[in-house]
């Protein structure tokens, strides 16, 4: 029992931790683009060389989004599993 609790208490650390890695990602990223963005607002020279740049921040915003989604799916899988009586769990209990 006291190992299964160490296992839930070691999955809910790695979980904050892809958390706030992935939420810094997407913060550090957002700081970024509003720099190169503002630097890009001097013409068309800095438009051309930081185009791409600019690309690459949106795509690891983007990816830090979805890591934080399909962090939430997990959490909400093992929930549900932890919420979900089996039909043998209701037999023992009213068997005995």
């Amino acid at each position: 029992m006291v190992e299964i609790y160490l296992q839930g208490l070691q999955k809910k650390h790695l979980w904050k931790e892809i958390y706030e890695n992935a939420v810094t990602d997407r913060e550090n990223a957002s700081m970024l683009f509003t720099d190169a963005y503002t630097q890009m607002q001097s013409g068309t020279a800095e438009h051309i060389s930081l185009g791409s740049t600019m690309s690459k921040y949106l795509e690891r915003m983007n990816k830090s989004n979805d890591q934080i989604l399909k962090l939430a799916e997990l959490l909400a899988k093992e929930e549900e599993s932890q919420n979900t009586v089996s039909p043998d769990d209701i037999f023992n209990e009213i068997g005995g």
